[in-house]
């Protein structure tokens, strides 16, 4: 039943940074993403169940492909949504499971040169670059922030930002890659849509004194204020 229907096709999972090559049959977790190299594209397979650090590993793992055949059309496709032409390339099963994303499993040597970048818009328009310390509590609705993790770049985007703030921060991904030379993992997030792990994983970046500081993930809760008895008959 399971067969390569288009020759020199190769299938990969993705798993964290790996991309792992599968032999038929193909069975597809639907937590996961799954990278498909035609002679003419590469589909990047996105479970219904997969969290955003899987499609982010997923298209850098199409990009890490697409350098070596630079003619290939890198398209997405979300499971239930294949077009015709896409189940006509490939058989495959969906099954249950996950396999642990990026984030969810974060066990990173941390590094001093990380950067915590905001992109502000100003009242003129233009758009300032602040150099922030790294930390979850920096983070603003109105405003998109960089964090340069150098192999790893993460965008976040708050709920409120503006438009220029979030071309800015995809610019400087753009500008970091290429003066490194090699393709860093770009992660973009959005305010209330953050991957399981995330908001931890920032916490545990802040350094001070070169000593990994660990900082409270709880949010502080308003005090309770106390109605007066007037207030009642309100």
């Amino acid at each position: 039943m399971f067969t390569n229907l288009t020759s020199g096709m190769n299938v990969f999972h993705v798993s964290k940074k790996e991309l792992i090559p599968l032999e038929v049959p193909y069975i597809f977790l639907n937590g996961d993403v799954y990278v498909i190299e035609t002679d003419t594209e590469l589909w990047i397979w996105l479970g219904s169940k997969s969290y955003c650090d899987d499609k982010a590993v997923g298209a850098w793992g199409a990009k890490i492909v697409e350098e070596k055949k630079k003619d290939l059309k890198i398209k997405a496709v979300l499971e239930g949504e294949e077009p015709a032409i896409f189940t006509r390339i490939i058989d495959f099963e969906v099954v249950e499971g996950d396999t642990p994303g990026f984030l969810k499993h974060f066990e990173k040597k941390i590094q001093k040169d990380m950067r915590l970048l905001q992109l502000r818009e100003d009242d003129k328009g233009e758009v300032d670059i602040i150099d922030l310390p790294v930390g979850y509590q920096y983070f603003k609705s109105d405003d998109a922030f960089l964090l340069d993790a150098h192999e790893d770049i993460y965008i976040w985007i708050g709920k409120e930002s503006q438009i220029k703030e979030k071309y800015e921060a995809g610019r400087i991904s753009r500008k970091l890659e290429v003066e490194r030379k090699f393709a860093p993992l770009v992660y973009v997030i959005e305010e209330e849509n953050e991957p399981e792990g995330f908001r931890n994983m920032v916490f545990k970046l802040g350094i001070k004194d070169g000593v990994l500081e660990l900082r409270s993930t709880v949010e502080k809760k308003e005090p309770r204020r106390e109605k007066k008895w007037w207030q009642f008959w309100k």
